[in-house]
C-alpha cells in the first residue's frame, strides 16, 4: 500500500498543490519533502494523516483534498457484498473494530488469510515526549490499529515490547540457552543502527524486577534506557516504536527525523528507516541538508514559492542533484541558502569584490575592508585567495585603479 498523487485543495494555508509519487512510472518507496520554514512540509505529512482520519472514522465528505493509492495484488481483496472491490483501508477500518466481535465475519477471514501482516499508516510527529520508564511487563499484547501516531504512549511500550519478545522467543525455541535468544533479540535491534558506527548498544535486561533495557558503550558502561542522551533517545526510541508496529507495505510518515542527531548521524538515518519492516512507503519532511545528500534526486520532492508567492513543487530534472554532493552545495542549490557563511562576513567579502571588479583593490575602504576580512577569516579563505589572485592579474594587465589615475 503507497500513495501514488496527493492533491491538496486546501490545508492549513496550503492551496491546490500536488504531488506525484512516482518516477517512471512506478510508485516511490522513498519521498523526502525539503524546502525553507513556512513552505509547508509538515503541513504535507498532517493532511495526508487528516486524509487517513477522515476515512476511517467516515469523515471523508469534509475532506477535500485527494489521495490516490496504489496496492500490492495481495491488497486487493477486500470486496462487498456485492462484488465489489473496496478500498483497502475501508476494509482494514472495519476489521480492526470487529474482528473481537465478529472474528467469523468471511470478509474478515479473507483479509487475515491474505495479509499475515496488515497495511498500516504510521505517523511520526517532531516533537515526542520522552517520559521516564519505570518498568516492563512482560505481556504486552498489542491490537492492530491501522492508523498509528508514535506519542508518548507508544512510546512507553517499547521496553515491554522488547521484554515480550524475549518471552515470545523462548517458548518458540525451547530448546535454545535462554542467553542465546536473548542475543538474537538483541543482535536484531542493534543490527538497524550498525552503519551509524555509534557508542551506544542494547545489551542486556535489567535483573531489579524492572525488566527494563540496558545499553552499553565501548568502555563497558551499562545504563538504562532513561540515561540516554537526547539524541540517542531520539534516535532508538522513534525508530524502535516504528519497529514495534511491524510495518509491512505500510506508509510511514516522519517528521524532521534529524532532530537532536548529529550530522553523521543525520547522513546515514534514511538508511536505518529503510531496514525497517518490508516494503514500506517513507515519506520525510526535513530542513537537513546532510539527509538531502543521501539521497538521489528522484526521491526529492522541493517546496518552493513562485513569484507570486504561491507554493510549486519541483521534483525530477528541475532540481539539482543532491547525492553525495557537500553540504554546502545542498543549502544553496536545494535549499536556497545565499550563503553558508555568516551573513555580515558574505557582505563584506562582496563589497570587497565590487571594489576589485572596480579596479579599486588599492583605495583606503578596500585596504580596510581586506585586513577586517584577513583578521576573520586568516590566511588561508579561499575567497580571499581568490580575490588576491584576481588583484595580481589585473596588475599584471596593467589595470590602473581609480585613485592612481
Amino acid at each position: 500500500m503507497k500513495i501514488k498523487n496527493l492533491h491538496i485543495k486546501e490545508f492549513k494555508g496550503l492551496r491546490d498543490i500536488s504531488i506525484n509519487f512516482e518516477n517512471n512510472n512506478k510508485v516511490l518507496n522513498l519521498a523526502v519533502l525539503a524546502g525553507t520554514n513556512g513552505t509547508g512540509k509538515t503541513r504535507v505529512l498532517e493532511s495526508i494523516l487528516e486524509y487517513f482520519q477522515d476515512y476511517i472514522y467516515h469523515n471523508y465528505k469534509r475532506n477535500s483534498n485527494k489521495i490516490e493509492m496504489y496496492f500490492e495484488e495481495k491488497e486487493k481483496i477486500c470486496r462487498d457484498n456485492v462484488g465489489n472491490e473496496m478500498e483497502l483501508y475501508a476494509g482494514l477500518k472495519e476489521f480492526s473494530y470487529n474482528e473481537t466481535n465478529n472474528p467469523r465475519n468471511e470478509k474478515h477471514i479473507k483479509i487475515k488469510k491474505e495479509l499475515d501482516i496488515l497495511p498500516k499508516v504510521i505517523y511520526v510527529p517532531t516533537e515526542i515526549n520522552f517520559q521516564k520508564m519505570d518498568i516492563a511487563i512482560t505481556n504486552l499484547v498489542q491490537k492492530y490499529e491501522f492508523l498509528n501516531i508514535v506519542n508518548t504512549n507508544l512510546i512507553k511500550d517499547i521496553p515491554s515490547y522488547i521484554a515480550t519478545k524475549m518471552i515470545s522467543e523462548m517458548f518458540k525455541n525451547k530448546n535454545e540457552k535462554v542467553e542465546d535468544i536473548q542475543r538474537k533479540v538483541f543482535d536484531e535491534i542493534n543490527e538497524i543502527f550498525e552503519n551509524l558506527n555509534i557508542d551506544v548498544k542494547v545489551e542486556d535486561i535489567s535483573q531489579d524486577g524492572r525488566n527494563i533495557i540496558l545499553f552499553t558503550n565501548s568502555a563497558g558502561d551499562k545504563f538504562d534506557i532513561n540515561e540516554l542522551s537526547s539524541g540517542e533517545k531520539q534516535l532508538f526510541l522513534r525508530t524502535l516504536a516504528i519497529k514495534m508496529l511491524n510495518p509491512e507495505n505500510s506508509i510511514i510518515l516522519i517528521d524532521e527525523p534529524e532532530l537532536s542527531l548529529h550530522p553523521k548521524w543525520q547522513q546515514k538515518i534514511v538508511d536505518v528507516y529503510r531496514k525497517i519492516g518490508k516494503n514500506n512507503q517513507i515519506i520525510i519532511a526535513t530542513h537537513s541538508p546532510h539527509i538531502l545528500g543521501s539521497v538521489r534526486k528522484e526521491n526529492i520532492m522541493l517546496l518552493d514559492k513562485d513569484s507570486d508567492g504561491k507554493i510549486v513543487v519541483r521534483t525530477g530534472d528541475k532540481l539539482y542533484d543532491s547525492y553525495g554532493q557537500p553540504t554546502d552545495r545542498v543549502l544553496k542549490d536545494i535549499m536556497g541558502l545565499e550563503t553558508t557563511r555568516n551573513p555580515k562576513v558574505f557582505k563584506l567579502l562582496e563589497e570587497a569584490g565590487e571594489l576589485v571588479d572596480k579596479n579599486e583593490y588599492e583605495s583606503e575602504e578596500f585596504k580596510t575592508k581586506y585586513k577586517k576580512l584577513r583578521e576573520i577569516l586568516g590566511n588561508k579563505d579561499e575567497d580571499l585567495l581568490l580575490m588576491d589572485m584576481d588583484i595580481q592579474i589585473r596588475k599584471k594587465r596593467g589595470l590602473k585603479n581609480v585613485e592612481s589615475e
